[in-house]
């Protein structure tokens, strides 16, 4: 029998649980994006902040935070939009805004490895403690540091016992790893469920005694961080275009976050769904561009029969278009010998048998998107669900070993 998970109440009951696991010097790891739980982290930072006895390393990557209203006109315009997309009571995080201000006290350090583009330019503490790594290695930085806690927001299965990793599947597992490897002592796990949080099953999905203490959130639930749709324009829509002409039928897929990326969506997605006007307008963009060679041996510019399957550090809402327009639908299997055969045209009936009972079209190790792609994930079928495969970015990342 085991006494894992102890099951929480609030903030305050999991701080107090977190400092009789962890002490009051604290090295903590939250994901990256959307998966940290902030009302535990700021719980945490604000007790630190008030005892100078006590000290707090948080180790983390990209603080998603929305943009301030300003005032005045601007406040006037702005904020209605921001309470209506983020949520008037979103729960900021508090280290945020204090390295903006460069008001960190000297018993708190925020290192992060990814940081939201353009947000710290002036502020020198934060960017003095900036760890410029590879996102596959990051897991192993963190190890080494010797976390004794990590933290993070869950998604509960429907109407099961299992918890899973959700949107941020891709640190936690290779972390533990690196820690077991090194031997070093396993951190105190503490989850936080979120009710809007996709259930994601496979490899993100664990029993619920993985963790050392699980805490269903307490109201008010704030939204969970979405982006807002940034405008294309015409030269960024051109660019995606040319670029879809090189994605091959029966290749692989990783795309960013970015206007470039939706517009790259939005090309194969017409590529796909109204191929006469998508090379009416190719051969306006770009005449002759169906007997470049280049092109001829790379890319294409028909419709996808086989489709594609993608393997990309993070989902966005580009892919859910590709998913809805069956250009993401290239089923794969965890077997190289299998995929080698189907690769040289050698696969049999029980391959293809396994490739549709098993496969999945699509592995990420995080997402992050709008509102509607969240819904969008919570709404697909169990079964569709799961050819989603949300894994460890080792596994999506690594070319080797």
């Amino acid at each position: 029998m085991t006494d894992r998970p102890a099951i929480l109440h609030d903030f305050d009951q999991a701080l107090d649980f977190l400092l009789q696991r962890a002490g009051r010097r604290l090295v903590v790891a939250a994901p990256l994006g959307l998966g940290k739980p902030h009302g535990l982290l700021n719980a945490l930072y604000h007790h630190v902040a008030d005892h100078d006895d006590h000290a707090l390393h948080l180790l983390t990557a990209l603080s998603l935070t929305p943009p301030a209203p300003g005032q005045g006109i601007q406040a006037r315009f702005l904020k209605p939009f921001l309470d209506r997309h983020f949520g008037a009571d979103y729960p900021v995080l508090a280290h945020v805004p204090a390295q903006k201000r460069g008001q960190v006290p000297s018993n708190i350090r925020i290192e992060e490895f990814y940081m939201q583009s353009g947000a710290l330019l002036g502020a020198s503490d934060a960017q003095r403690h900036y760890n410029n790594l590879n996102y596959t290695h990051a897991a192993r930085t963190v190890a080494l540091h010797g976390p004794n806690a990590l933290v993070q927001l869950v998604a509960r299965e429907p109407g099961g016992q299992r918890l899973s990793m959700s949107c941020n599947p891709d640190l936690t597992f290779d972390a533990l790893d690196e820690l077991a490897r090194l031997g070093k002592p396993r951190p105190t796990l503490i989850a936080v469920v979120h009710p809007d949080l996709p259930f994601m099953a496979g490899d993100a999905a664990v029993q619920s005694d993985f963790f050392d203490a699980v805490l269903d959130h307490p109201e008010p639930v704030p939204r969970l961080f979405a982006l807002p749709r940034a405008p294309v324009s015409d030269a960024e829509f051109a660019i995606g275009l040319h670029a879809s002409a090189l994605v091959r039928d029966g290749g692989t897929l990783q795309i960013g976050i970015g206007a470039l990326s939706d517009a790259l969506s939005h090309a194969l997605a017409l590529r796909q769904t109204r191929n006469a006007a998508y090379r009416e307008l190719m051969e306006n963009l770009a005449p002759g561009l169906h007997e470049s060679p280049l092109h001829c041996a790379w890319g294409g510019l028909g419709e996808f029969g086989v489709g594609l399957y993608g393997a990309s550090e993070m989902i966005t809402d580009g892919f859910k278009r590709l998913v809805e327009v069956e250009v993401i639908k290239r089923k794969v299997v965890d077997d190289l010998d299998l995929m080698l055969r189907v690769w040289r045209g050698e696969d049999d009936d029980a391959d293809r048998s396994r490739i549709e009972r098993e496969g999945q079209y699509l592995h990420a190790a995080f997402f992050l998107g709008s509102h509607d792609f969240y819904a969008w994930l919570r709404a697909l079928p169990d079964h569709e669900r799961a050819r989603i495969g949300m894994t460890r970015v080792s596994h999506i990342n690594q070319l080797y070993g």
